[in-house]
């Protein structure tokens, strides 16, 4: 089955905040779990002053240029992860966060969530 975990940092995080440990723990992490297969894609997301927020609003499309006032917690990346099951998968995430957590970079927060239908390669 396959999850999508949300990676919600710290809101004060800057990009040049995240240790460069956590950078070089993050490669022999991400070769094993591609290896294995349980990694089927990651990436980070761009700041959300360079985004687009887009709603419905009275039967019509309206499009917000980012940062978004509203917004609590921000994604600030993802992984799409492949596991026999949610506790697999929360495993998973947790070998993740710890790498995180020994180098430093603490306050992140993921959420795992099965994905449930659409087109899944």
């Amino acid at each position: 089955m396959r999850y999508f975990m949300s990676i919600i940092p710290p809101a004060d995080l800057k990009p040049e905040d995240v240790p460069q440990s956590l950078m070089d723990a993050m490669g022999p992490w991400m070769e094993r779990t591609l290896g294995e297969g349980s990694l089927v894609s990651t990436g980070g997301l761009k700041p959300v002053k360079e985004g687009k927020r887009l709603s419905g609003q009275g039967g019509s499309v309206a499009v917000t240029d980012g940062p978004y006032a509203e917004a609590k917690e921000i994604i600030g990346g993802y992984a799409v992860l492949e596991a026999v099951d949610l506790e697999a998968a929360t495993a998973l995430a947790r070998e993740f966060l710890q790498l995180h957590i020994d180098n430093g970079l603490t306050g992140v927060a993921l959420e795992v969530r099965e994905i449930a239908g659409g087109v899944n390669y």
